[in-house]
């Protein structure tokens, strides 16, 4: 469901999606301030998945634009999409680099305005690579560099378990594989786990995609049912092998990138440090869910340098979010370039 705050001039350029793809699209028509609509108008609104906003309708200034924005993603797990044929590009520009939004349609014609739309609402919708792209066509001029990546190394083998059940083990062992594939890389994920996850996920979101040989391809990732590790054709090999335990230790100890997940909760923290016990932690990244590291180091026999705090997403697909986290504890493989 997709709520969409409209000048009068756009009122109808969502439509398209409820013949398309069956969405309900609601319209809030006029003008707005974004701030106030945060703060006072959004509490039972929280069933949306998107929040479509018009800036032809929103009469706040840059600041309080950017500052609603910031907000809205503190609050809720919608995504926020932007319609900005018209805005300033010091707007746009303040937008991706304060708030990290990249679902942002600058293109100028209704063909392309839509194929820009069909991006935005795609489970990964739109990556900065491709919005710094578009802006460049739509508005025939240099954003910045934009980057450009070559790796090191193939079939890069990177291993992720959980130190217990429902710590996102998945949610970031997919999450890196969508990220590496939007920056160019060739990436498997293999499901080596009793889970059956994968199969959950291929018939909610991918059931129009055929399975082959134990495979789906979606977005440039191969995803590999029942442990399937391909041999060859990869820069990555992503496996998520679930919790970690007697049975699967020795696969852990199989990957070049060796990546553990785990909560922060007080019944988490206990068996973080239990997993930690049965494995080398010199060569083991730990990947926390959101919080403040040094207020927890003190429990982890473990040196801080390796502990990542992750930022919270439900989106099994987000190749936006932890990017930093990605880029650090896989800088040995990958080389960036910058082009013009």
């Amino acid at each position: 469901m997709l709520l969409y705050l409209t000048s009068t001039e756009n009122v109808g350029l969502f439509d398209f999606l409820t013949e398309e793809l069956g969405m309900l699209v609601k319209k809030l028509s006029g003008e707005f301030s974004l701030n106030r609509f945060v703060v006072h108008d959004m509490r039972n609104l929280s069933h949306f998945s998107y929040i479509a906003i018009d800036l032809e309708a929103i009469k706040d200034d840059i600041d309080e634009i950017i500052e609603a924005i910031i907000a809205f993603k503190t609050l809720y797990d919608s995504r926020i999409i932007i319609f900005a044929e018209k805005a300033d590009i010091s707007l746009i520009n303040k937008i991706i680099e304060e708030t990290e939004t990249y679902n942002i349609i600058t293109a100028k014609n209704i063909g392309k305005i839509k194929e820009e739309i069909r991006i935005c609402v795609s489970p990964q919708g739109m990556s900065k690579e491709y919005l710094l792209k578009s802006m460049n066509t739509s508005m025939d001029i240099n954003i910045e560099q934009i980057p450009q990546y070559s790796f090191i190394g193939e079939n890069i083998k990177i291993i992720v378990a959980g130190a217990m059940n429902r710590v996102g083990t998945t949610t970031i062992a997919m999450n890196m594989a969508s990220y590496l594939a939007s920056i160019g890389g060739k990436v498997s994920y293999t499901e080596a786990n009793g889970n059956n996850h994968l199969e959950k996920i291929h018939s909610y979101f991918f059931s129009n995609i055929p399975i082959s040989n134990n495979y789906f391809s979606q977005d440039e990732v191969d995803y590999f049912f029942n442990s399937n590790i391909p041999a060859d054709n990869y820069n990555f090999n992503i496996i998520d092998i679930g919790v970690l335990n007697q049975r699967n230790l020795k696969a852990f100890g199989i990957g070049e990138v060796k990546i553990l997940c785990s909560g922060i909760k007080p019944y988490e923290l206990p068996q973080l440090k239990d997993a930690l016990k049965t494995i080398n932690k010199e060569d083991v990244f730990i990947v926390l869910n959101e919080g403040e590291i040094q207020s927890i180091k003190k429990f982890l026999p473990i040196d801080g340098e390796i502990i990542y705090s992750s930022k919270y997403t439900s989106d099994l697909f987000n190749k936006n979010i932890n990017i930093e986290i990605w880029e650090s504890i896989l800088s040995a493989y990958i080389v960036e370039h910058k082009t013009l």
